[in-house]
């Protein structure tokens, strides 16, 4: 029976009258939609009548063999009037005689020349669209089936015994762990069962009868040891001992080989870093970034400098086997400070990879924001991690989360206060803690103790805020830059009984190694927050309190006898601290630049200017900035242009500018774009006579020498991003309080370091030391912590050894203080 191949034709609405020349079609191998359209207005030799509006639709068609076509409807409310049901056709089944075509071609009425017309309008229309009008029904209510011929019954597949065995065996070894081992074991068996029975009836033949068990320890002789088979007598017996030593040889072969194939996978499965870590109090590095090589070197100091042997566990999305890699060539055994290092590649959603790094039992997790997004993409990332370790009942680590936008820190803060029912201070800050598991602010350091902890932090906007302060205050980055190192001095928490129920004024005097700063209370100020910086000297040390100190570590001071002046004598005419107007250039932009332009309104005089130079277009800036009408003493002009350019920079005044600050640009693949910008307004100023500007730049972490020699000719000063943020991070990881220091002092609020003239405390010629220059600025509310003195060969001396040494200050030395805020506890 010669069929078409099924084709699906549909329409909606008003259905023609007759189907033509279907018989027509039982010749044709395929064919197609357009063709079938045709097909159907030639000359009429049957008719199918449906109803007036019917969905319709058709499958196949064919001669059965006999002049008469079948067709299949399975459409059971379709309306088969004038056509006879046969009782012995299937359910369904309608057949039509054939009507012969006549010789004469009839003639069409012109109603029937416009019905045909419109239809082919219609079917052309349809063609065109695809066969799949707008105002076609859904399949289910469109088609009609019409089949030609029985479902042909199903066949049996025929395998041979030999396909179906290789089959079961390939199913086998796929499912199975240890088919390799079974596989055999069982080939083992098989040769030592079937070869004893052999082995005893070779010999029973010869004239010797060996029992079945000694016939199979026989057999397994032969299998294990080659040369057994040697002095077996008898030809019998000879033929079946050689194969079986060839099978041994060939199964200890293959054994040797399987052994050698877990060997090796277990290597493998080492390297790759499956196996779970063991360690306890560790510190986990979540992500592979830029800055995790120098956030891991920084905490291999921070051990060195506690003397502890702290583990550091990276989880990174890269391969471990690359992630060592690049710790060898950028951290060798030799520089780690005998820290160990171990990598695992995984994903820090799944709890299985955190599992896998004993996350339980760490003592912090610090979260990396991952590069290369978008930074509310990157946020949306990190803040799906931090939510997921949050709610890890096991987890008992301060989870430090860095985030690329300043607004997502409070984000991170609220959500947590809503989900876990325990709201958290709204701070405006970078760094700040927020308790993670109680609501009771009384209940959270009861005794001292250290509680489970998440610190959210922009380290992008830390960056931007030490770079501002290194273009208003130059002289600070050396004092400032050693803070955050772990090497040297540094700020740090310490408990001290015995100091309890001093006030913060006696203790200041107390410790020739040290500094104190403030206190860490158990009980929150009036601000929500729980660390004092600087606080009056009245206040008391209760238990609890942490002691607040700058120091080399931890073993090198204690309290001693009061060092403290009798008679401080303070200069009657102090100096007044005004502010200064400026004009500032800053050459780029960045997402959070407003932050910046906030602190440089708060640093300077009214009258003072800022100028935008970047490729960003200045609607966009607008937008974010929203209005300069926020700024009270800062007017901020945009100018739109390439800092790269020399062209766009000659534009500008450039001989106004008192302060440049450079951007990294984020869109250019050059590392080395701020670099050319700032040697470009270098060059340029000092063509027209300007030759005192202060030019800080942001520039990505080098480690060839000559490259920084270079730059110092035409910069006063840079920030690397990666080492500042990983210093940052590295401080919040081995003591989160120490976040909401880091957050004040490089800040304009709260009590922040600030550069005072020796002028403010002394007069041309006195002599005096540490103390009475602690004194003298504790009446005016500042906290000195460094000085830079003439006699000590302009150098910063940060936490001074000799504090008790007379000093002979002239009106060039200059002293770094920590303000005291306008309003504490």
């Amino acid at each position: 029976m010669s069929q078409v191949r099924a084709m699906d034709y549909r329409c909606s609405g008003s259905l023609p009258h007759f189907v033509r020349s279907l018989q027509g079609l039982s010749s044709v191998a395929s064919i197609s939609r357009a063709a079938l359209s045709a097909q159907i207005f030639k000359a009429p030799v049957g008719i199918l009548k449906l109803s007036d509006r019917i969905n319709y639709g058709i499958r196949a068609v064919s001669d059965n063999g006999d002049g008469r076509s079948n067709f299949y409807c399975i459409a059971a409310n379709q309306n088969l009037d004038g056509f006879s049901r046969d009782a012995t056709d299937k359910p369904g089944l309608v057949s039509y005689p054939p009507i012969q075509r006549p010789n004469v071609k009839p003639k069409k009425s012109w109603m029937e020349h416009a019905v045909f017309l419109g239809i082919g309008v219609l079917l052309a229309m349809i063609a065109a669209s695809g066969f799949r009008p707008r105002f076609a029904l859904p399949a289910a209510a469109a088609t009609t089936e019409i089949v030609i011929k029985a479902r042909p019954k199903r066949t049996t597949m025929k395998a041979t015994a030999k396909e179906k065995a290789v089959y079961a065996l390939d199913y086998f070894f796929a499912t199975e762990p240890g088919s390799k081992a079974i596989i055999l074991l069982a080939i083992c068996a098989s040769m030592t069962t079937i070869g004893g029975i052999l082995f005893s009836k070779a010999s029973y033949s010869e004239g010797e009868e060996l029992p079945l068990p000694d016939s199979l320890w026989s057999a397994w002789t032969f299998i294990s040891d080659p040369g057994t088979h040697a002095d077996v007598p008898g030809i019998r017996r000879r033929l079946v001992a050689v194969p079986l030593t060839m099978g041994g040889m060939l199964f200890f072969a293959l054994l040797v080989g399987l052994m050698s194939d877990g060997v090796s996978a277990r290597v493998d499965h080492l390297q790759k870093g499956a196996s779970i870590v063991i360690e306890e109090n560790h510190t986990i590095v979540v992500g592979w970034t830029p800055k995790t090589i120098p956030l891991v070197k920084e905490l291999t100091v921070a051990n060195k400098t506690r003397g502890l042997k702290r583990s550091i566990v990276i989880l990174g999305d890269k391969d471990k086997e690359d992630m060592d890699e690049d710790l060898r060539t950028a951290l060798p055994n030799a520089e780690r400070n005998g820290s160990k290092i171990v990598t695992r590649s995984g994903v820090p959603t799944e709890t299985s990879d955190l599992r896998k790094c004993s996350a339980s039992m760490a003592r912090s997790i610090i979260l990396l924001s991952p590069p290369g997004l978008a930074p509310h993409e990157a946020d949306a990332l990190v803040l799906h991690q931090a939510l997921v370790l949050a709610y890890l009942s096991e987890l008992k680590a301060d989870l430090v989360v860095e985030l690329a936008e300043l607004d997502n820190v409070n984000l991170l803060k609220q959500i947590l206060s809503s989900l876990m029912n325990s709201p958290s201070k709204e701070l405006p800050s970078s760094l700040k803690s927020s308790p993670l598991v109680s609501s009771d602010p009384t209940m959270l350091l009861k005794a001292g103790e250290r509680i489970q902890k998440m610190v959210p932090v922009a380290t992008g906007d830390f960056v931007m805020r030490m770079l501002v302060e290194r273009a208003l205050q130059p002289q600070i980055a050396a004092v400032a830059g050693e803070l955050l190192h772990f090497e040297g001095s540094e700020f740090r928490f310490c408990k001290w009984p015995e100091l309890v129920g001093k006030t913060f004024g006696e203790i200041l005097f107390l410790f020739d190694n040290a500094i104190p700063c403030g206190m860490r209370k158990t009980r929150p100020n009036s601000d929500g927050g729980f660390t004092l910086i600087n606080p009056p000297p009245e206040t008391v040390f209760e238990e609890g309190d942490r002691l607040l100190v700058i120091s080399e570590d931890e073993d090198s001071f204690k309290p001693g006898e009061s060092r403290a002046p009798q008679n401080p004598r303070v200069v009657p005419n102090v100096e007044k601290h005004s502010k200064e107007v400026l004009k500032v250039l800053i050459c780029g932009w960045k997402h959070d630049l407003k932050d910046v332009l906030m602190l440089l309104d708060n640093s300077v005089a009214k009258g003072s200017e800022v100028t935008i130079l970047a490729n960003t277009h200045i609607e966009d800036r607008l937008k974010e900035l929203k209005s300069s009408a926020s700024f009270h003493a800062l007017k901020v002009n945009h100018r739109h242009g390439d800092p790269l350019s020399k062209k766009a920079l000659e534009s500008l005044p450039l001989e106004n500018y008192q302060k440049v600050i450079v951007l990294a640009d984020q869109n250019r693949n050059s590392s080395h774009s701020a670099t050319m910008t700032a040697m470009f307004v270098r060059h340029i100023q000092m063509q027209r006579g300007k030759k005192d500007a202060v030019i800080v730049a942001e520039l990505p972490t080098s480690q060839d020498d000559a490259i920084q020699q270079v730059q110092k000719t035409w910069l006063n000063d840079s920030v690397q991003p990666e080492q500042l943020q990983a210093m940052v991070l590295a401080h919040l990881s081995e003591d989160s309080d120490v976040g909401a220091v880091l957050d004040e002092v490089i800040s304009d609020y709260g009590s922040s370091l600030t550069l005072r003239s020796i002028s403010t405390y002394a007069q041309p010629g006195e002599e005096f030391d540490f103390w009475e220059l602690q004194a003298r600025a504790q009446q005016l509310g500042d906290l000195v912590i460094a000085y830079k003195c003439a006699e000590d060969e302009n150098r910063w001396m940060l936490n001074p050894d000799h504090k008790s040494k007379i000093l002979s200050w002239t009106m060039t030395d200059e002293v770094l203080v920590l303000t005291r805020p306008k309003s504490t506890f």
